[in-house]
Parts: C-alpha cells; sequence; structure tokens
C-alpha cells in the first residue's frame, strides 16, 4: 500500500453499509422518478431541435416514452450514489471530475442496460435511431452531464439526501 491509501484509511470514518442501503433506498424513491421525468423532456427537447425524438422505446405502446426505462434510471442512481459513497467522497474529489467520471459510467451504463435487457427479455428498453452503438448515442453524453450535474444538486444542495458521515461527531 502507498502512503496516500494509508493516510487515506485512517482518515476516513468507518462507511457502514447500513447507512449506504439506507440513502439509496430514499435516492431510488425521490430521484430516479424525477430523472425519469427530466428524461422525457429531453426527448421532447431533441423532438424540438431536430424534428425527431432521439430515442425510441419500440416496445413501448407510447414510442416516445416508457415506464419500463425507470429501471435504468434506479440503475443510474444506484451508480452515482455508489460512486460517491464509495469513491468520490472518500477522495473529497472535486465536482468536475464526479461530474465526468459519472456522466461517463452512465453513458457506459445506459449502453449495458440496453444490450442487457435485449440480451435478457428479447425486447428492448430503448433505442437511440441511426446510432452506431444502437443502445446509446454519443451526444447522451451532454444529456449525462445534465443528469450527473442535477443529480449533485439535488442530493446535496436542495435536499440532503446524503448521509451525515462527514460531520462532526456530537459531543
Amino acid at each position: 500500500m502507498n502512503a496516500n491509501a494509508i493516510a487515506l484509511t485512517q482518515t476516513t470514518p468507518h462507511r457502514s453499509f447500513g447507512v449506504y442501503a439506507r440513502v439509496l433506498a430514499t435516492q431510488i424513491l425521490y430521484v430516479a422518478p424525477l430523472l425519469w421525468l427530466l428524461e422525457l423532456a429531453q426527448n421532447q427537447a431533441w423532438k424540438a431541435v431536430n424534428g425527431t425524438y432521439g430515442w425510441l422505446y419500440p416496445d413501448s405502446p407510447y414510442g416516445w416514452f416508457s415506464f419500463g426505462s425507470m429501471v435504468l434510471w434506479v440503475g443510474s442512481v444506484f451508480l452515482m450514489w455508489t460512486m460517491h459513497y464509495y469513491w468520490f467522497h472518500p477522495r473529497q474529489m472535486k465536482a468536475w471530475s464526479r461530474i465526468c467520471i459519472g456522466s461517463a459510467v452512465c453513458w457506459v451504463g445506459e449502453w449495458i442496460g440496453g444490450f442487457m435487457a435485449v440480451t435478457l427479455t428479447g425486447k428492448h428498453l430503448h433505442v437511440w435511431p441511426g446510432a452506431a452503438l444502437v443502445y446509446v448515442s454519443f451526444p447522451a453524453i451532454f444529456f449525462w452531464v445534465s443528469n450527473v450535474i442535477i443529480y449533485h444538486l439535488l442530493t446535496v444542495h436542495v435536499i440532503d439526501l446524503t448521509p451525515r458521515y462527514d460531520a462532526p461527531a456530537d459531543e
């Protein structure tokens, strides 16, 4: 182990799985539906600018949105909270680093989620028409940057949906 890893483990308070799971459940209940609604607005904005929807839900009766895509938002909240709890906060990473890494991880996660849905169920959660990667497009990185920023603002600055593990102990 290098000196930074030793110093980090000595200064980082114990992180219990119970706190992690409780906050994750709370964030899934509150944040995932908000991000799903944001996705609907983003798809409408894409259509307003480009004339067609950016992504479609071929197995949804609605076409431009699907309640089934909520599973992807639950997964994204899981990814963002896990990175914050176990990686970003213990290392005191700056916000721009969190945004860049979180956006890239969630963008890849969107592709994996779309691929796994088709592989496991034979049904598409979503597709990006004309995109080389089918389940995600390179312009989606812009949307993921905004999603990660909004996640951070919602969970840290607007409503404190993060635990008080970084607060000083009551004496």
